[in-house]
């Protein structure tokens, strides 16, 4: 089962930042490649950006939820 929870949550987080991601480049190639190399500009364009990723993250926070409550019910 836990297993299950693993994957879920992989999936929401790596869909989330997929979707992050996208938008990013689709603002600009400069954000764009700033998202994808830079880490924690990551969060920096959503929060400036929140309208165009707020579906991507709420999919990453979703999935790092899931991973926390999968994590903290099979430990």
């Amino acid at each position: 089962m836990d297993l299950v929870f693993a994957g879920v949550g992989v999936l929401l987080l790596g869909a989330g930042l997929l979707y992050i991601i996208v938008r990013s480049f689709e603002e600009g190639i400069l954000w764009g490649l700033l998202t994808l190399f830079g880490g924690p500009l990551l969060f920096v364009f959503v929060a400036m950006h929140w309208d165009e990723s707020k579906a991507g993250a709420l999919a990453f926070g979703a999935g790092l939820a899931v991973l926390f409550i999968g994590g903290s019910i099979w430990s």
